[in-house]
């Protein structure tokens, strides 16, 4: 029974199986330490019997010798089965934990797989920290490979009896771990390019939003009726390009960001270039259009200055108008008197046709630059200068019945 036990060839087909034959061993050798006594004894008992039946030492000192033989050929065996044991428990110890972080690195690919692509930036926040957390996981079982590895190492080293099963499997927990770490690193990219395009969505959405506003604004085609109202336009015009410009620098933010992810071959690169190329369009028409409406405006203040200063005119020649053809001259009391204040009136009249010159110049500026109010300025431009016209005949007419 005792040779069976210590030449038993069985060494356990898992962990649980290794550890349920030590345990039974160490009985075994605990059995096998009280025996040692016993035959000690037995080995002085066959001593004296040599001494004292001498017609009998030949024979109990075979039988000694046998004792003595069998005695030690068990206890090589039983270090030779200790040995095996030994080894079968660490063979099976390395292969646990291989099968645990084989396992364990499945799990976490599983995991690391699971998560879908965010929508908005809470979720691509989420999913980073999310993917962080997987990181922290990963290094913390960094010792767990480590040892595992150099478990199997020392295997090796030792020459065991399972050494090609366990170089294979050093080279397979070796293939996993990398994998999982590239996976990671594959998703992280994945994620943070989640991260940029949520990020330029918003910031697309915003400016889109902010574009809207001021399209509505430049929906206004009040161009005023009077100087005050025209340059309270243009006031709220400047206020507004101010805000165009202010904006920008965002847009030009954005543009540069959407350059920079085509560029680096983002995963939605197609559609971050349509947008990008959408928002500029639009950024370029909000431009033109606040443009051409500056222009109108201009063109207004320059009509409404030239309205005023027609009024002005048509105003002052209608109060001329009103000397010129006074007839208090065919009064014969102080002619001399009359005479030099009619050449003084001849001469404000001629110092005030610089007036009528530079109307007549602004009108046909608004004409050469085709104004929308071009009959308008080229009725009042005939109206004054007819009104000027028969003002200075009426000053003619005047001047000469005066003589």
């Amino acid at each position: 029974v005792q040779e069976a036990i210590v030449t038993s060839e069985e060494l356990g087909q898992d962990l649980e199986h290794v550890e349920l034959l030590q345990k039974k061993f160490e009985e075994f050798q605990t059995d096998l330490a009280a025996h040692e006594e016993r035959v000690n004894t037995l080995g002085g008992d066959a001593e004296r019997l040599q001494q004292t039946h001498p017609q009998n030492a030949s024979q109990i000192h075979l039988k000694k010798d046998e004792l003595i033989t069998n005695w030690e050929q068990i206890q090589t065996l039983a270090a030779e089965r200790h040995a095996r044991l030994n080894d079968s428990y660490h063979l099976q110890r390395f292969t646990a934990d291989f099968r645990d972080l084989t396992s364990w690195v499945t799990e976490m690919k599983a995991l690391i797989n699971a998560d879908e692509l965010a929508n908005d930036v809470a979720g691509a926040e989420a999913l980073l920290d999310r993917h962080q957390e997987h990181k922290g996981e990963i290094d913390a079982h960094e010792d767990s490979f480590r040892a595992t590895d150099e478990a199997g190492q020392a295997l090796l080293s030792a020459g065991h009896y399972a050494s090609e099963e366990v170089k294979e499997k050093l080279g397979i927990l070796a293939q996993e771990k990398e994998s999982l770490l590239e996976l990671w690193e594959v998703r992280r990219q994945q994620y943070e390019q989640c991260m940029d395009l949520q990020l330029f969505y918003r910031d697309t959405e915003q400016v889109d939003n902010w574009m809207s506003k001021q399209e509505a604004f430049l929906l206004n085609e009040d161009l005023g009726d009077s100087l005050d109202s025209v340059e309270a336009l243009l006031k709220k015009h400047e206020d507004f390009e101010k805000s165009l410009s202010a904006q920008e620098e965002k847009i030009t933010a954005l543009d540069e960001f959407a350059t920079k992810l085509i560029q680096n071959s983002h995963y939605a690169k197609e559609d971050v270039a349509t947008r990008r190329d959408a928002l500029l369009s639009r950024r370029n028409a909000l431009h033109e259009r606040a443009q051409a409406r500056r222009a109108a405006l201009e063109d207004s203040f320059h009509l409404q200055q030239f309205f005023r200063d027609s009024d002005e005119l048509k105003s002052w020649i209608n109060e001329k108008m009103k000397t010129a053809t006074d007839e208090s001259y065919k009064d014969p009391s102080n002619l001399q008197g009359k005479v030099q204040k009619h050449q003084a009136f001849e001469a404000e009249l001629s110092a005030n046709q610089s007036r009528i010159d530079a109307l007549q110049k602004s009108g046909q500026e608004l004409l050469d630059r085709k104004h929308y109010a071009s009959a308008e300025v080229t009725a009042r431009m005939e109206d004054v200068s007819a009104q000027w016209k028969k003002l200075l005949e009426a000053t003619e007419l005047k001047g000469s019945r005066s003589q």
